[in-house]
């Protein structure tokens, strides 16, 4: 089973690919290093609220939107 964490990195991974950007360019506009990128993405690490806002922002998404495909999938 999928935690929360690992789910949002499955997020970030669909929206970034859906917008067809590489993880380095993502990192660039959210003010974060790529490796870091990486390992959210991969469910890693646990990111801060502040660096959920980066993404979602870098992502043209609203966090609330990211985070409701976060929870729909984890709950389904």
């Amino acid at each position: 089973m999928s935690t929360p964490y690992d789910q949002f990195g499955v997020i970030v991974r669909q929206r970034r690919t859906e917008l067809q950007t590489s993880q380095e360019v993502l990192a660039h506009k959210a003010g974060l290093n790529r490796s870091f990128v990486g390992e959210v993405e991969r469910g890693a690490t646990v990111p801060s609220l502040d660096t959920m806002v980066k993404l979602a922002a870098a992502l043209d998404i609203k966090l609330s939107a990211l985070l409701a495909r976060c929870e729909r999938d984890v709950l389904s």
